[in-house]
């Protein structure tokens, strides 16, 4: 091993003891397991209500002369979708939550949720008859996470002492489970309205107030940095890094910028976000985290018949944004040599790159969620509502990517030669 390689496999090994345990022990922490858990549920109810926008934002003025007597209805399936995003959540989070406790039964907690959630956020106005609509998009999060935690606590709390009305042995466990709910449930619904509509505490728009400069954090180039660097380096010592970053601490950020970016769209407005999820897919994970795909295509011409073999398996997989098989496969994960390309080279400048290109206006920012897997070239063109210009960056990405993967690649090729030949001696 040289010099290079034994000071790439001595910060690898930092990076494993020192940066990835904090970081799984709070992925791995209860309530932000279950609300990582509720998000990614949401994922194809955003991704269908995602569809009207694909279909009335297309850049093709006979499609949108064509559309246009029906945008407005098409529009509605959007707005019943992104517009009640949180509404829809709460359903998720409380039977996420109620897996913690055995006693706990999901359909329960998740009414429970549901219900405690709206007199907390938005009463009914009996004057009008009329329920507001605004915290129940993705604005409301945050006072969600807080009200579910608190029903999920109680309700345990409630039956490890006894505050529960138990009944016989014989009955129905679904009727039991009903029962043995009421009066917790009681007790939670009597404690938010007191706090909602007797002391008027408003903890939704509280916590707007103490998120918004988080939010408009998480929308910066500085955001982006930190955050694919640590998924970079939990990647580089085989952790699924997108868990704690991306999908994880990043994801309710990412969700309420979706959201907004596509109520704007809807609007006919300045998209106001850069960094969504949708971003990351085309500039950070091409191909994968690493955007290893131009190195597949390096390899499948490969000497190495390992490295060849490996690229033939893990081409089409990668067209679709799976790329295990070249990470363990090669390996990248933990192998000196890629550390500098993976960490530093590929994704972290691919996030700058589109970053840069979004906010000096060469590219349109993503307004529209596409499903992960979508291919490259066709994600930007989507997820930008139909711009061109996303491609052809992206393509030149892409190509940008090739140059720097290649010097590491052959490096690796010749490093694979020697083991293979020395197999072979054998």
């Amino acid at each position: 091993m040289s010099k290079f390689e034994a000071r790439m496999d001595k910060i690898g090994q930092w990076v494993e003891q020192k940066i990835a345990p904090p970081l799984v022990k709070m992925g791995n922490q209860r309530h932000f397991a279950a609300i990582r858990a509720a998000l990614i549920r949401t994922i194809p109810l955003i991704i269908v209500g995602s569809i009207p926008l694909i279909l009335t934002n297309l850049p093709v003025k006979a499609w949108a002369d064509a559309l246009a007597p029906i945008s407005d209805k098409l529009n509605v399936l959007f707005s019943m979708t992104f517009g009640f995003t949180t509404l829809w959540l709460a359903i998720s989070l409380g039977a996420e939550l109620a897996k913690m406790y055995e006693e706990q039964d999901p359909t329960m907690i998740s009414i429970i949720t549901v219900c405690s959630y709206l007199i907390t956020v938005e009463p009914i106005d009996l004057a009008t008859g009329a329920l507001g609509t605004t915290g129940l998009s993705a604005k409301g999060m945050f006072a969600l996470f807080i009200v579910g935690i608190i029903v999920v606590e109680f309700m345990h709390f409630a039956y490890k002492h006894n505050i529960i009305i138990r009944l016989p042995k014989g009955v129905p466990s679904n009727i039991a489970q009903s029962f043995a709910s009421l009066l917790p449930m009681g007790i939670l619904f009597v404690f938010f309205w007191v706090v909602r509509v007797i002391l008027g505490f408003d903890i939704g728009a509280l916590l707007n107030t103490i998120i918004s400069p988080i939010i408009s954090a998480s929308d910066t180039w500085y955001a982006a940095f930190i955050c694919v660097l640590f998924l970079q380096l939990l990647w580089f010592v085989g952790i699924h890094g997108g868990s704690f970053t991306v999908w994880g601490v990043m994801y309710p950020f990412l969700l309420n910028n979706i959201a907004e970016n596509a109520a704007a769209a809807a609007a006919q407005q300045a998209i106001p976000h850069i960094i969504t999820e949708p971003f990351f897919y085309s500039w950070t994970m091409i191909g994968g985290v690493g955007i290893t795909l131009p190195l597949v295509i390096i390899w499948l011409k490969s000497k190495s018949a390992t490295l060849r073999e490996v690229s033939r398996v893990s081409l089409i997989p990668g067209i679709f944004c799976i790329n295990e098989p070249v990470m363990f496969g090669t390996p990248i994960v933990l192998n000196p040599i890629m550390f500098l390309p993976f960490v530093f080279g590929t994704s972290l400048l691919g996030t700058m790159y589109g970053y840069i290109l979004t906010k000096i206006g060469w590219v349109s920012a993503a307004y529209i969620q596409i499903p992960w897997t979508t291919p490259p070239l066709v994600q930007p063109f989507l997820s930008s509502g139909g711009d061109w210009r996303n491609v052809v960056a992206q393509a030149v990405l892409i190509v940008i990517m090739a140059f720097i993967w290649y010097p590491f690649a052959k490096l690796w090729e010749k490093r694979m030669l020697e083991v293979e030949k020395a197999d072979e001696t054998d």
